[in-house]
């Protein structure tokens, strides 16, 4: 990987992690109400080594947890940040917090666990049916991987041989509940060989593993040779809320977990590697704060819908 592909990841992660406090700063400075933020604090890596060894023609498929895929896959933080606080200006008009631009290949899916995985197996089985070589790429829980819908779509897909990656984020939590205390097996990509597809796990703290291995998956997918099932071990670092006391995880547990932070692990890399200076890292820091900053004055001063949109983009 060349020199300027690991600086853009770095650069990538940063903005998610300072454009997601800005939005958990707006949100507990009652700037905005309703449901509270989910950030994805600590997932960072799997987002952007995900979406980057992906092409522009291929499709994500988010999950709640929205805003790492939406900023890997190259979407504007004014417009993200317009949309989460509910403002016209935003990619859906302030009227979904699960943002989403076909124009940069993202979906957003939201409240039904799940939901999303048979969405991006159906059009993976119309990229198929065109004779196209795009992938998709559903995010999931390791909660998500006990609902039926991934399972229906993991067999189908594995059947008709589709061009879609499933990516399981493992963050260990869903929710309150622990891995282990709902998943008999040591690990998500175990159930892959249940439907003949290949099952890999890697460290999802790790965005060059991440990267590889999507990379892999999607070349196989588009040599017409079916599904993958990756699972990226990581730790979401914030709670499943912005309100979320914790209750049900130690405070050393999370401690120890954030001395492990992917994106305190790649600066250290590219240092090491001779890639970046100290000062180099913190001028990329200090870009991505004010890329944060600036898209919330961005939503600040953007006006909310008119009350007729509520009527609008509405599709049954």
């Amino acid at each position: 990987m060349d020199r300027n592909t690991k600086i853009e990841m770095l650069r990538r992660m940063l903005i998610i992690r300072h454009l997601e406090n800005k939005w958990g700063e707006v949100y507990e400075n009652h700037e905005i109400d309703g449901i509270p933020p989910s950030l994805g604090t600590g997932q960072e890596a799997v987002s952007v080594g995900a979406c980057m060894a992906l092409k522009p023609s291929d499709y994500v498929f988010t999950t709640h947890r929205g805003v790492g895929p939406q900023v890997a896959m190259g979407m504007d933080p004014d417009r993200i940040m317009a949309d989460v606080c509910y403002k016209a200006t935003g990619y859906n008009k302030g009227k979904s917090y699960h943002v989403t631009s076909i124009e940069h290949g993202v979906v957003g899916m939201g409240g039904i666990v799940g939901g999303q995985i048979p969405v991006a197996a159906g059009l993976a089985l119309a990229f198929k049916l065109r004779g196209l070589k795009q992938v998709t790429l559903p995010f999931f829980g390791e909660g998500a991987c006990n609902e039926g819908a991934f399972h229906e779509a993991a067999n189908l897909a594995a059947i008709w041989k589709l061009p879609v990656i499933f990516l399981c984020e493992n963050n260990m939590y869903a929710i309150s509940l622990r891995f282990e205390e709902f998943i008999p097996v040591k690990s998500v990509a175990i159930r892959a060989k249940a439907y003949g597809m290949p099952g890999v796990t890697v460290d999802g703290n790790d965005v060059i593993s991440v990267y590889e291995a999507v990379g892999k998956a999607a070349t196989r997918a588009r040599r017409g040779l079916g599904p993958s099932l990756v699972e990226a071990k990581t730790y979401r670092l914030a709670g499943h809320l912005l309100d979320d006391p914790e209750y049900y995880r130690p405070r050393e547990e999370v401690g120890d977990q954030w001395s492990k932070c992917p994106i305190l692990r790649f600066k250290s890399q590219l240092e090491s590697e001779g890639i970046l200076r100290k000062d180099d890292i913190a001028r990329l820091e200090r870009e991505a704060k004010e890329v944060a900053e600036k898209a919330a004055d961005f939503a600040r001063k953007s006006p909310y819908p008119d009350k007729e949109e509520a009527f609008n983009d509405i599709f049954a």
